[in-house]
């Protein structure tokens, strides 16, 4: 149980840590798909508004104002159906009021007259993107612009089934990770475990050894004490007796 816990507590933490990177690697790598897939997006919308932006252009350097080009709803119409997550295509005048369209327009996205004549605009929404350009004559008036709706949904959704995908990868590659490191930590603590009460047995072997020798050597002391009080005695009497046999 020990050692269990033991690798729990040392595994526990490298686990965590290794979500958390694998976690932020796959948050950034979905974002740059996501503004990726974004940009190609909107350059390929931006080149469908450039492409009707000089069709109906045509009209304007022939001096016609913005509802009398007569190609005007064809032309937006034919785009249209060229792509069904294309929700509505408009085109407005200077004033920034609807004069040909098709589908829904979403009004709201729709640029006021003064912004409308400094540049071209993008509204990202959850739903939708929505693209802006200027119409120009060749004088250089600006005499409106064409707006493009754009769906989002397939475009979520491809990311969001890149998410999960990922996402489940990640979950199994961190859980084979975990169990692999869980087993070999484990391993490892037993092998050291093993070493540890190795070293144990040897040392209470040699303590066991030392033991043993001291009480050797004090029972040679013992021995050598006596055997040296047995000499003393038998020259003790060995000199008695001379001193018998001499005599007065």
């Amino acid at each position: 149980m020990a050692k269990s816990r033991l690798s729990l507590k040392i595994s526990v933490p490298i686990v965590l840590v290794s979500a958390l990177a694998i976690g932020l690697t796959l948050f950034l790598n979905v974002g740059k798909l996501d503004r990726t897939l974004g940009e190609v997006e909107q350059s390929r919308l931006r080149y469908t508004l450039n492409d009707l932006s000089d069709t109906l252009e045509t009209g304007l350097d022939l001096g016609l104002p913005v509802k009398a080009l007569g190609n005007a709803q064809a032309a937006i119409d034919y785009e249209a159906q060229q792509d069904p997550d294309i929700e509505s295509i408009s085109v407005i005048d200077e004033t920034g009021a609807l004069v040909f369209h098709t589908g829904a327009p979403d009004a709201a996205a729709f640029k006021p007259p003064a912004q409308i004549h400094s540049h071209d605009w993008v509204v990202r929404a959850p739903l939708a993107v929505t693209i802006g350009t200027k119409l120009s004559n060749n004088f250089g008036k600006v005499a409106g612009a064409v707006v493009l709706r754009y769906s989002a949904a397939r475009h979520n959704g491809f990311v969001a089934t890149i998410s999960r995908q990922l996402g489940k990868a990640a979950l199994a590659v961190l859980l084979a990770t975990g169990l692999l490191l869980l087993a070999g930590i484990h391993m490892l603590v037993r092998r050291m475990q093993a070493s540890l009460d190795t070293m144990e047995a040897v040392l209470e072997g040699a303590h066991g050894q030392v033991d043993g020798a001291s009480d050797a050597a004090a029972l040679a002391r013992h021995v050598r004490q006596t055997a040296q009080a047995a000499q003393d005695d038998v020259s003790a009497v060995h000199q008695t007796l001379c001193a018998i046999e001499a005599g007065p």
